[in-house]
């Protein structure tokens, strides 16, 4: 069972909108999960991170993403070599398995969240809004200002410290 706040579990929304990092986490894991731990954007999670979020994943239907989001993910999975061309042929099977929701720059500008957490973390906020969905997202601040405002979102700390019987 994946732990949730009492108020969001699997099912009590229209889907589910995945933070970058824990995109990173996906792809970098999808590509060599031995990689996870020494690769510079995933070396604070562990495989068992890895296997957590997959399960967490299955729990939610749709899984969304955001242009903002896919760009940042790009950038980040900079592994070296054969792996980089692996990484890119996941991502873009990702990309296929995700619903991707525009969100104009100007318009996510205009969102609350925007004068402190930035374009894309405005962008997440916009969406979620809109759509009526959760995030999953293991960025404090973003989760706290969610919260804050009684957006559906889901730390992936938390998750994981649930996990581990904490």
């Amino acid at each position: 069972m994946i732990p949730t706040a009492p108020w969001l579990g699997p099912g009590s929304t229209s889907g589910l909108l995945i933070d970058t990092n824990l995109l990173v986490l996906y792809a970098v894991g999808t590509v060599n999960r031995n990689r996870i731990e020494t690769f510079k954007r995933t070396r604070q999670y562990t495989q068992s991170d890895y296997e957590l979020l997959i399960r967490v994943l299955d729990s939610f239907k749709p899984l969304y993403t955001l242009a903002h989001v896919l760009a940042e993910v790009s950038n980040l999975t900079d592994l070296p070599g054969p792996e980089k061309l692996r990484i890119r042929a996941i991502l873009k099977q990702t990309i296929s398995l995700l619903e991707e929701v525009e969100m104009p720059s100007a318009r996510a500008s205009e969102d609350s969240l925007y004068p402190r957490l930035g374009l894309v973390d405005a962008a997440i906020s916009a969406v979620v809004r809109a759509r009526h969905c959760a995030v999953l997202t293991d960025d404090f601040d973003l989760y706290t200002m969610l919260g804050r405002d009684r957006v559906p979102v889901l730390n992936f700390t938390h998750i994981r410290a649930s996990n581990w019987g904490m």
